[in-house]
Formats: C-alpha cells, sequence, structure tokens
C-alpha cells in the first residue's frame, strides 16, 4: 500500500516541482508577467504540435481510438457543463459571476499537468489513450467556454471563428499530421524524429515553470463561497462521479487514468483569460486557477493511490 502511494506522489512531483520553480522566478522577478504570456503563447504554438505529434506517432491509432472511452469522456463532460450551469444560475442571481463559475467547475488543465503525470505514472509510450481523450475533449472546452461566456453578456457566437480556432488549436494540428503520416505509412527519418522527441520533451517543464509563473498567489480577493465551490466541486465532487462511473462501466488501465486526469486535474489556466476577456469575473477565475493548481498536487495522488490501491490500473 505505501508503496503505491510513493508510486502516485512521485508521478505529481515533477509537475509540482515545475510549479515551485516557475513561482520563484515571478517572485524574484527575473520574468515580467508580459514576458511570461508571451513564452506561454510561443510555447504552446511552437512546442505543443510535436508532443501531440510524440504521444500518437508510431501507435496505431486505430486500435488505441476506444470509441467507448470517447463517448464516456464526452457523456461526462456534457454533464459537468449542464449540471454546472444548472446549479450555478440557480444559486448566482449576477451574470458576472456565472460564466466563471461554470467554466472552472469543468474546464481542466489536462494539457499542461494530466498527460505529464499519465507519462510519469505509466511511461511515455503507454499513455496514448490520454492523449486521444486530450485531443477530443480539449477543442471543446475552448468552444463551450466562448458559448457560456457569450451567453452571459448577451452576445452573438461566430460559429466560423470558433471552428477556426478548433482547426488551428497546435494540439489538433499535431495530432492531425499524426494520423496523416501513418495513415500514409511515412517513416520519419530517425534525425528528424529526434528532434521532434527533443521538443516533445522541452513542452512540459517549459509549460509547467510559465503555469507557475503565471499564478498570482496573493490575498483572497473574491467571495470565498464562491471559491470553495468551484475549487471542491473541480477537485473533488466531478473527479468522484467521473471516476465512479468509469469504474462501474469497466474501464481499465490507461482508460481509466485518461478518465481520472480529465476530471481531476486543475482548473485549467486559459480560463483566467477568458474570463477576463469576454466580461467575466476574471478575479474570481484567476483564484479558482490558483488554489485548484495549488491543491491539485495534494488531490491528484489521492485519487491516483486510491485506483492503483484496488487494483484498477
Amino acid at each position: 500500500m505505501l508503496q503505491n502511494f510513493i508510486i502516485c506522489v512521485n508521478a505529481v512531483v515533477p509537475s509540482a516541482i515545475y510549479l515551485i520553480v516557475g513561482i520563484a522566478l515571478k517572485l524574484f522577478h527575473v520574468v515580467t508577467e508580459d514576458e511570461v504570456k508571451r513564452f506561454t503563447h510561443i510555447t504552446f504554438v511552437a512546442l505543443y504540435p510535436f508532443l501531440m505529434f510524440d504521444n500518437l506517432y508510431g501507435k496505431n491509432i486505430g486500435e488505441n481510438m476506444n470509441w467507448s472511452l470517447i463517448l464516456y469522456a464526452l457523456a461526462f463532460l456534457a454533464f459537468q457543463i449542464s449540471s454546472s450551469w444548472l446549479f450555478v444560475c440557480k444559486t448566482q442571481p449576477d451574470n458576472y459571476n456565472r460564466g466563471a463559475m461554470i467554466q472552472a467547475l469543468w474546464r481542466s488543465n489536462i494539457v499542461l499537468m494530466g498527460l505529464p503525470i499519465a507519462v510519469n505514472l505509466l511511461g511515455k509510450g503507454n499513455v496514448t489513450s490520454v492523449a486521444v481523450v486530450l485531443m477530443v475533449v480539449v477543442p471543446l472546452y475552448n468552444v463551450v467556454a466562448v458559448v457560456i461566456f457569450e451567453r452571459f453578456r448577451g452576445g452573438k457566437v461566430n460559429v466560423k471563428h470558433l471552428l477556426k480556432g478548433v482547426f488551428t488549436n497546435p494540439l489538433i494540428v499535431g495530432g492531425i499530421v499524426a494520423c496523416i503520416v501513418m495513415g500514409l505509412r511515412i517513416t520519419v527519418p530517425t534525425t528528424l524524429y529526434n528532434t521532434i522527441v527533443s521538443l516533445s520533451d522541452a513542452t512540459t517543464p517549459i509549460a509547467m515553470i510559465l503555469l507557475g509563473a503565471s499564478l498570482r498567489i496573493d490575498g483572497i480577493k473574491s467571495d470565498r463561497a464562491k471559491l470553495a465551490v468551484c475549487v471542491i466541486g473541480k477537485l473533488v465532487i466531478f473527479p468522484a462521479l467521473g471516476i465512479l462511473g468509469a469504474v462501474l462501466l469497466g474501464f481499465r488501465g490507461v482508460d481509466l487514468v485518461a478518465i481520472t486526469l480529465m476530471t481531476a486535474t486543475p482548473t485549467a489556466l486559459a480560463s483566467f483569460a477568458m474570463a477576463s476577456s469576454m466580461g467575466g469575473n476574471g478575479e474570481l477565475a484567476g483564484e479558482a486557477v490558483v488554489f485548484s493548481t495549488i491543491l491539485a498536487c495534494f488531490t491528484m495522488p489521492v485519487w491516483l493511490f486510491i485506483l492503483m490501491n484496488g487494483g484498477y490500473f
């Protein structure tokens, strides 16, 4: 039992260390807020396609495309969004808070924290299911978030703009290229592939350090009750429901890890920018990111330990 717990903790420790490094860089003024934003954008555009390509290339996508897993991930995401929407609209009269809270409850940081933890836990060549789930749900995160905020500020959704955002997302680009290369049975030259692997390996440390530098750690300025709802719902309630449903439906191994990381990872960093730019409570969204990210370093090992100790993976 202790050995299982140590394995689960060790899977999360690297991410926690990267966060601490990023926080320290910000505290000691090594990087400015503008520099962090610029480097984060560069990392997203220049490195994320290689990360996704590396996690899919060489795998039999047909065999790893577990449609029951994808359908469950989509169904549970729909449940998260709809139940969050209903609960928040019933308890919060102010549209200014509604969008930020709804988004904080379901939008997971599976890219920055989920995939690296899966690699640490299962090994680099064994996380294709996680990458596939990530490739399916992440574009929906952006689309649904825009719809939610437009709804609460009385705007209209630009469908053309949404579709463009989906198909130009670096993660989707990397995944599509990997599928095309494998579909055409193209063998990537060793020198080129080694370069892709190096860029992929660099993505997680850089992205996590930048995430740490992006966190604004100061006093709580938002309503603590609203913040508590967001954090508890994101890290405890939805993971419990999502994992329980997956177990009851028979998901095991890497498939169950994929669902766990989709539901138990903290609120995505992008939710802060989305709320701030679309008329929502950016302050509450930012604090939800900060506190869920910090607390997830403690809650995620617990979820993984429960499943590993129960023999589910």
